[in-house]
């Protein structure tokens, strides 16, 4: 079974919580949508926090890559086994299967989008500022989805996130079946188990909330 979890909206610190120990706990492919209680931003793992705007709240990500405004964007994570094609694929092109699927539910939105085919050269700190290779981006060439991930022996933890104003209620269903087609399995609505959230507070605690994990670099 792979496992489709609707989250709640939580602080920065819980949501990046939860992820890491869905990951550590993997057992099954696991896509989750989740919210943000507050409009904070997340640094990618190798990021100064100097590069955070002044009086946001901010959280450390497992994941690399560049900053994300959480302010109003949509936020899901995708964890699936390193043995899995998507995972044997390679990073770039694991990004790529994953952005078509999310360019097909877009596309049922009828809203358009294209998959650029080589990096930027931009330079810059915030993820949606600087376009790389498979990213989406809508017609004015404005990128409007990007992913990290983060690789164990045991799976990937992909976090993405899109940067779309009104998305219609629909898109989360359609996006999960355009993510079922990529598993050739049917995700099914779970929660969060009671191991899971024993872990995911205990990394709040210790890790995602503290400023020697925030503030590392």
């Amino acid at each position: 079974m792979a496992r489709l979890i609707h989250d709640h909206k939580n602080s920065p610190a819980y949501n990046m919580a939860v992820d890491e120990a869905l990951l550590r706990l993997f057992q099954t492919p696991i896509l989750r949508i989740y919210q943000w209680n507050e409009p904070a931003v997340s640094l990618g793992y190798f990021q100064s926090k100097s590069v955070v705007p002044e009086g946001r709240s901010f959280v450390r990500r497992l994941t690399g890559g560049g900053l994300v405004d959480h302010a109003s964007d949509f936020t899901y994570t995708l964890i699936f086994p390193r043995n899995h094609s998507l995972a044997q694929s390679g990073t770039t092109e694991s990004y790529r299967k994953i952005h078509e699927a999310i360019q097909k539910a877009l596309s049922h939105c009828h809203i358009t989008s294209q998959i650029i085919p080589a990096s930027s050269k931009l330079q810059s700190s915030a993820c949606f500022q600087k376009p790389v290779k498979f990213d989406l981006v809508n017609s004015s060439g404005q990128k409007i989805a990007g992913a990290a991930q983060r690789r164990t022996q045991l799976a990937v933890l992909h976090q993405g996130s899109l940067l779309i104003s009104s998305l219609p209620t629909t898109f989360s269903s359609l996006l999960t079946q355009a993510i079922e087609e990529i598993f050739e399995k049917i995700f099914q609505t779970d929660h969060l188990t009671k191991e899971e959230i024993i872990l995911a507070k205990k990394l709040e605690r210790e890790r995602y909330s503290l400023r020697a994990w925030n503030e590392m670099r």
